[in-house]
């Protein structure tokens, strides 16, 4: 008989932007009791990027740090309420080109120095008809 252990908690949520299009949505963490988690004791880096070789820095096009084709910075935030915050500027949406990409949100624990996936899935972007000024 054969035992498995998932150590994967991490949820799959598929985003869709417009390019050009300020991005910004709240995400409310919650641990398997149903009760918000203090996200204040984490950092969050997020890649949105077209392959999954995480080796490759040129097929990022949206992060939370520089690299590849990502020229302005997306940010990731938590709340002590279970709120995160994901925003990316309007400026920096104009420089993701429309496609279908894949990304992860990692949290990392600033006191026991451990890492895990909160979040993954698709990260479509559209093309905007009327261009932002």
């Amino acid at each position: 008989m054969a035992t498995e252990l998932n150590l994967d908690a991490s949820s799959e949520i598929n985003v869709t932007a417009k390019r050009g299009d300020t991005l910004s949505f709240d995400i409310t963490v919650k641990d398997s009791a149903g009760d918000a988690v203090d996200l204040t004791v984490y950092s969050f880096d997020m890649d949105v990027r077209s392959t999954t070789n995480p080796n490759k820095r040129n097929d990022v096009v949206l992060s939370t740090s520089t690299g590849g084709r990502n020229l302005l910075l997306a940010s990731v935030s938590g709340a002590a309420d279970g709120t995160l915050t994901v925003s990316a500027s309007r400026e920096a949406m104009q420089n993701v080109p429309p496609g279908s990409y894949i990304y992860d949100i990692a949290a990392n624990h600033s006191t026991n120095s451990t890492t895990e996936t909160f979040f993954f899935g698709t990260f479509t972007v559209k093309e905007d008809v009327t261009p932002n000024r």
